[in-house]
């Protein structure tokens, strides 16, 4: 039941989040502050503290990203709330195929404004900026899709 529960308000909070960051750029407060607290409540109540430190190494590991500048605040709570939902893994999974996905959107978009392949392999050497990208509208739906794929590996 709290599974289930979990895996509901995960995909309610990405779909929003993901639906704000594409949009205007930004993850609101108002979805990740309670998405965080409804998420410690039941994984006390359910008893997963497994999910509850798993969430401080995640929040640690964005934590540095952010104070570098290469990651938003927003992508830090919806990481942090995810993990509460989640667990870690399915988040640091769902960190890379994100990270992977906007590899390519930037060379993509680099290689497109450009009109030439060079344009995507200098913006991927980190010679040419690649733009924002809204990471949290990516991070989510590979969080979730880590955790469907973890699901079915361990039960099917």
């Amino acid at each position: 039941m709290i599974y289930s529960l979990s895996f509901l308000l995960a995909g309610v909070l990405v779909a929003v989040c993901a639906w704000t960051d594409i949009r205007e750029r930004t993850i609101y407060n108002r979805y990740t502050y309670p998405a965080v607290i409804i998420g410690l409540i039941l994984n006390i109540l359910s008893g997963r503290y497994s999910h509850l430190s798993g969430s401080l190494i995640i929040l640690g590991v964005y934590l540095l990203f952010f104070l570098t500048g290469k990651m938003g605040g927003g992508d830090l709570k919806l990481a942090a709330a995810l993990s509460l939902f989640l667990g870690a893994e399915s988040v640091l999974l769902g960190s890379i195929l994100a990270a992977v996905a906007m590899m390519c959107w930037g060379f993509a978009s680099a290689w497109y404004k450009t009109g030439k392949i060079r344009g995507g392999f200098l913006m991927a050497a980190g010679k040419l900026p690649g733009g924002e990208v809204p990471f949290g509208a990516i991070l989510g739906p590979a969080t979730i899709m880590a955790f469907i794929a973890a699901e079915m590996l361990t039960t099917g």
